[in-house]
């Protein structure tokens, strides 16, 4: 059985970076581009070669990324995400992330320091995101099951969801354990703040299935 502590930083540390899939990234932006205006900037907190921003950049939005090495996608700047300054980035107009599966020794230090035991880290990335530009930002994430489910009723994530501390979760985009080349890995894409989509998507490169129609 696949068991998520395969991909529990601390234990097993990764030695290279998970990119988003091109097909990914473009279902993402056929979604979302219709509802976002294309004022304000497209963020991602965590941009390595610019996959998400790709699509966005292409249809003329402004994006702007952060990573902490430069990794070739122009609009970049070099920094630890989690060092960054509230009012440092502004005019934004929705996160799209997808969060580390790796970090560096320096990185997972000042987790460690500044959040606490060992949160799970989209979460970090997502609580980082709410402190820079607010509660009600558009946030787009990858993420593994886990951030939503399998908790118990007194976990501090749950209560945060339960108490509206963390924003409403308006969509899910489900993706097959393998989306990631060469990893097996449960995740998904949840969507907070933007209720004019559908509340829940699917993300395939097969075609979709051939609808019968059934005679009576």
């Amino acid at each position: 059985m696949y068991r998520v502590d395969r991909n529990n930083f601390y234990q097993h540390e990764k030695t290279a970076t998970v990119f988003t899939p091109d097909h990914v990234s473009e279902f993402l932006f056929s979604i979302l581009q219709p509802v976002v205006p294309q004022v304000g900037v497209v963020f991602d907190p965590c941009v390595g070669r610019g996959s998400l921003l790709k699509p966005w950049m292409r249809a003329g939005y402004q994006v702007h990324g952060v990573d902490i090495e430069d990794q070739g996608f122009p609009n970049t700047t070099v920094k630890n995400y989690l060092e960054v300054r509230k009012g440092e980035f502004s005019e934004i107009s929705i996160v799209i992330m997808n969060p580390p599966f790796n970090i560096d020794a320096k990185t997972k230090d000042y987790i460690r320091r500044n959040y606490g035991g060992r949160p799970l880290l989209p979460e970090v990335w997502f609580q980082k995101a709410i402190e820079l530009f607010g509660p009600t930002v558009p946030i787009v994430m990858f993420t593994p099951y886990g951030f939503r489910l399998n908790q118990t009723d007194q976990s501090k994530r749950w209560m945060r969801f339960v108490t509206g501390a963390y924003p409403e979760i308006t969509s899910i985009v489900s993706l097959p354990k393998d989306v990631f080349p060469g990893v097996l890995f449960h995740s998904e894409v949840l969507i907070f703040n933007l209720p004019r989509l559908r509340a829940h998507y699917f993300v395939s490169k097969a075609p979709p299935p051939t609808l019968f129609a059934y005679v009576h």
